[in-house]
Formats: C-alpha cells, sequence, structure tokens
C-alpha cells in the first residue's frame, strides 16, 4: 500500500516540473472525452427521477432513450479509447524515468485506435451493467433483492480495482484486450496491497477534484492519474522480470526454461579405425575397456 503512495508523490512532483505540458496533454484528453462525459451525465440525469422531472428527461420512453445513449455512447468511445491510448503513451516515458514527450500521444492514439477502443467499450459496458444491477436490486421491492445488490457492489468494487491496470498494460506490453484484462486480474490479486492503495489513491484525488472540477479535471488530474498508474504497472513488471515471471510482449513467446547441456558425444569409428596393421581387421572393442587389443 506504500508504494501507491509514493508513485503519487512521484506524480506530484514530475507534474510540477513538467508543468506546461501535463496540464496540455491533461486538457487535450478532456476535450477529446467531453462527448462520453456528456452521454454519462445524461444517463445519469435519467435514473435521477427528481432530476429527470425538472429537464423534463421523463418524457423520453426508458428503451427510446437506453437505444440513442448506447448509439450515442458507442460513438463517443470511439474518441475517447484512442484519447486515452495516448495520454498514457505520452506519460509513460516518465515512468522509466526518461524525458516527457508530448507527441507520443498522437502516436500513441493511432497506434493502439482499434484495441484503445474495444478496451474502453467493454470497461464501460461492464461496469454499466454492474452499476444497473445494483442500483436495480436495491430499489426493487422484492423480498431479499437487496442481497444481490450487495453481490454486484463487490463484483463493482472488483471491476474498479483493476482499472489501474488496463491501459497501463496495453500500452506497456502491446497486448490484446483479453490479454490486458487476464493480466490486470492477475496483478490485482497477487498484489493486494498496491490495488487496495491505489483504490484509496484514486477516492482521494477524485473526491479533492471535483469540488474544483473546472481547475483540477481538465488540467490536472488525467495526468497524474495516468503516471500513478503507469509507475505502478512498471514497478510490477519490473519485479516479474526479475523473479522470471515475464509478461510477454505481444506476439512474443514465453521465456524457454533453460535447456539441459548435452551429454559428451560417444567417439564415431570409420572403417580406418577397424583394420589392425597392415591392413588386417580389428576387432573394436569400447574405449573404457582399456583400449584396443589386436585380432
Amino acid at each position: 500500500m506504500r508504494d501507491a503512495w509514493r508513485h503519487l508523490r512521484a506524480s506530484l512532483g514530475e507534474y510540477y516540473y513538467e508543468l506546461p505540458r501535463m496540464v496540455a496533454v491533461s486538457l487535450v484528453w478532456f476535450i477529446l472525452c467531453v462527448p462520453a462525459i456528456w452521454v454519462g451525465f445524461r444517463a445519469w440525469v435519467f435514473l435521477g427521477p427528481d432530476e429527470g422531472l425538472e429537464v423534463g428527461i421523463d418524457s423520453v420512453p426508458a428503451v427510446a432513450f437506453a437505444v440513442q445513449a448506447t448509439v450515442f455512447g458507442l460513438l463517443s468511445l470511439v474518441i475517447a479509447g484512442p484519447a486515452t491510448a495516448g495520454l498514457h503513451a505520452a506519460v509513460a516515458p516518465l515512468a522509466h524515468g526518461e524525458l516527457f514527450e508530448i507527441g507520443r500521444f498522437v502516436r500513441g492514439a493511432r497506434h493502439h485506435f482499434r484495441r484503445a477502443w474495444l478496451l474502453l467499450t467493454l470497461d464501460v459496458l461492464v461496469g454499466t451493467v454492474l452499476a444497473l444491477n445494483v442500483w436495480f436490486y436495491w430499489h426493487t421491492e422484492v423480498p431479499g433483492a437487496w442481497l444481490l445488490s450487495i453481490l454486484f457492489g463487490y463484483a463493482l468494487l472488483a471491476w474498479a480495482a483493476l482499472q489501474p491496470y488496463l491501459f497501463p498494460l496495453m500500452i506497456e506490453l502491446d497486448q490484446g484486450i483479453w490479454l490486458v484484462v487476464r493480466n490486470a486480474a492477475f496483478i490485482a490479486v497477487d498484489n493486494v496491497g498496491l490495488t487496495i492503495g491505489l483504490l484509496i489513491v484514486n477516492a482521494v484525488l477524485v473526491a479533492v477534484s471535483l469540488p474544483l472540477g473546472a481547475i483540477l479535471v481538465p488540467f490536472a488530474l488525467p495526468a497524474v492519474l495516468a503516471n500513478i498508474h503507469l509507475r505502478s504497472v512498471v514497478t510490477v513488471i519490473g519485479r516479474y522480470r526479475d523473479q522470471g515471471r515475464i509478461l510477454p510482449r505481444a506476439g512474443e513467446a514465453e521465456p524457454a526454461a533453460p535447456a539441459t547441456p548435452p551429454s559428451p558425444a560417444l567417439p564415431v569409428r570409420d572403417a580406418a579405425d577397424a583394420m589392425g596393421l597392415g591392413g588386417r581387421p580389428r576387432r573394436i572393442r569400447d574405449r573404457d575397456d582399456g583400449g584396443d587389443a589386436g585380432a
């Protein structure tokens, strides 16, 4: 858990020293994610009965609104997914102690365009389904349904625990989405202390930033969180490599076990070795018997 706070301190320090470029990359990410944020806000308003009555959304049929939110949500994620990959690609050199390169934002977004969109779409769909189940079973009048709401709440918390590892793994190891999710689940379980620490750090940063949303969210929060998550993943991967538990990059094979050294080859005798002096044949004996004897 201390590693998460250590990464937070390092990320805040690097944000200060790289302030202009950090602000720029955070602002670009925020602008590209505005459509997705707007769709999420409209869905949140629709689910709130009081807010829905104020803005008149309750007159829209639920099915029609769900279809519209799904279509516009997927379209918005086409932009938000690659933007998130570009954000992590731009901040990634800092996690390795290298120079910050804002040009990596565009290169990262282009290289990971399809996978980033699919990964963010899967991420949002799973999170939305779990959150809707929590909300539905909590508000239903069926006796005992609140227990299902609690179970889905734990599942939602487990899914939230994977978030710090998803995009950093895709950037660092260049893996497909299913392998990213699998490795993220493995790291989250294998590093429980770090996972809990990252959940607390993320919650604290979001709680501090939301009241000052116009200042911190567009200009600071994206870059700081991306740096923390990347540092955590780079540290874990480095430790696994030192232990021989390497997570391969896409297209790479698992490291092979060291081969057993071959046993010394037995001496090979040709026709000349089977001839005695003057061309007479000799009986071949094993050299371990003390040498050859004449026929």
